[in-house]
């Protein structure tokens, strides 16, 4: 994942699509563990309580199949 936006030649300038995602769960499970892989961050190697909410934004670049579009994708984790 991506933690900026990716600067992009103005000839594939591409969509930014917004998702906020919710991750719910027990604890211990990996949420945390998750979010910090996909973010490119490093794991935690100890396991502690989330206290609150963590929020992580990642951008995520596609290529949709069906129009060959490039399309980035901004995620929003709610950790």
């Amino acid at each position: 994942g991506l933690l900026e936006r990716p600067a992009l030649p103005p000839a594939l300038a591409a969509p930014t699509v917004p998702y906020k995602l919710f991750l719910s769960g027990k604890s211990g499970v990996g949420k945390t563990a998750l979010v910090a892989t996909l973010a490119g961050t490093p794991v935690p190697p100890v396991h502690h309580e989330t206290l609150g909410i963590e929020a992580t934004t990642v951008y995520w670049p596609a290529k949709l199949r069906a129009s060959g579009r490039p399309v980035i994708f901004q995620l929003h984790f709610w950790d």
